[in-house]
């Protein structure tokens, strides 16, 4: 079977990149089929078109379309050259399929989504954010009634681009529920598998650790957008820096928020936060650390907390739309009301205190996310998906 993904891009340290590649690359390597994966965006000079490895069986075709080109121009002007683009777009993707004989087509709901249905073989969908994540985006940049309701506006076009689909795969039960209540009957629930060991089976869980046994270092990752909310996360640890002065706190990732996180660090006096940028190696960061925070406004799942609970680092999370309520019930770590600042201090300050309790959530954790974000476990649920045997 010959089976094509499109996402915007690879060159982003981001974890849609990293779940695409790793699931394709073990597709390729377990499987008798062959992967094509299309890009829109024009790779930035200087840089990889992929962070993550890719498979060399893997073909990697790259449309160059530049959706984002005409961003700073008038609205009528940025209308008109997204419907031309999306025209050519279309077009092409289309001719793609039908000269190289595709026979599945998956989108990682791009621009492709608004006509995936139409293109001329199998299709589905891989959604790796909530349902109203376009609403959720609006309102975390502006804000107000009006960007409310044209979010609005946004998730109704993707629920009605969704609905003719053969497929909908989404990263939990919370998400699922959602898209059925909007009258999707064609949803999937696979999750992401963690990608901290890219070997097919499991290694057996880590020795358990107190916080004591560990440096004193408070984990956070991901990209610097406000989707990741760091910027809470910096209110939230003023308190603990002065009152816990050993501990110190270290965000993973790079992204447009850098300045404004730098000043905020800055303009909060703090002197123990650290902008520690991108790493390829997330495994030496959960191994030093002995609290990992999640402050997202937003996720679809969150790849960092099921990585940190699958390396045994207890956790710290908002209870936000969708993932972590899921990932973290049943005593497996720490929730908080979505952005309380101060219930997330006092919740990390908490855990400082309790080691032993810390220590008993992270092994339920590591033992659940071994049990169930494993390769061994995730990538045959997409074997039969792709198969067309659910």
């Amino acid at each position: 079977m010959k089976i094509l993904y499109c996402i915007p891009h690879l060159y982003n340290s981001g974890g849609m990149e990293r779940v695409l590649t790793q699931k394709v690359n073990w597709l390729a390597t377990h499987t008798d089929h062959t992967f094509t994966i299309i890009t829109t965006e024009p790779t930035p000079s200087g840089i990889s078109d992929c962070y993550f490895p890719l498979d060399k069986r893997v073909e990697l075709k790259h449309l160059n379309m530049d959706f984002d080109a005409d961003y700073h121009k008038p609205l009528w002007a940025k209308w008109m050259g997204h419907m031309r683009r999306m025209r050519a777009y279309r077009k092409a993707l289309a001719g793609y399929i039908r000269e190289h004989h595709i026979d599945l087509c998956i989108s990682l709901c791009g621009k492709e989504i608004a006509f995936l249905h139409s293109l001329p073989c199998r299709t589905m969908a891989e959604l790796h954010f909530s349902m109203d994540q376009r609403r959720q985006l609006l309102m975390a940049n502006h804000g107000g009634r009006l960007w409310s309701l044209f979010g609005k506006i946004r998730t109704w076009q993707l629920v009605r681009a969704i609905r003719p689909l053969e497929r909908l795969v989404v990263l939990t039960e919370q998400d699922k529920q959602d898209w059925l209540r909007a009258g999707c009957r064609n949803v999937t629930v696979i999750p992401n598998p963690c990608a901290i060991n890219d070997s097919y089976t499991a290694p057996e869980p880590l020795r358990l650790t107190t916080n004591d046994q560990r440096p004193k270092t408070i984990l956070a990752a991901g990209r610097l957008h406000e989707q990741k909310g760091f910027d809470l996360l910096l209110q939230a640890w003023k308190p603990i820096e002065k009152n816990h002065p050993e501990w110190s706190l270290r965000i993973v990732g790079e992204g447009p928020k850098r300045a404004e996180l730098e000043a905020q660090i800055k303009a909060l006096g703090l002197e123990r936060a650290v902008l520690a940028g991108s790493t390829n190696n997330m495994e030496n960061e959960y191994a030093a650390a002995s609290l990992f925070v999640l402050s997202s406004r937003y996720e679809g799942f969150s790849l960092v907390l099921s990585e940190a609970m699958w390396c045994g680092v207890p956790c710290v999370s908002f209870d936000c739309p969708q993932g972590p309520g899921e990932l973290l019930a049943d005593g497996r770590g720490w929730l908080v009301p979505n952005g309380d600042i101060a219930a997330l201090s006092e919740r990390i300050a908490y855990a400082i205190s309790h080691p032993e309790e810390a220590a008993e959530c992270a092994h339920r954790a590591q033992q659940y996310a071994h049990n169930r974000y494993s390769e061994q476990t995730i990538m045959p649920q997409w074997v039969k998906l792709i198969e067309n045997h659910i």
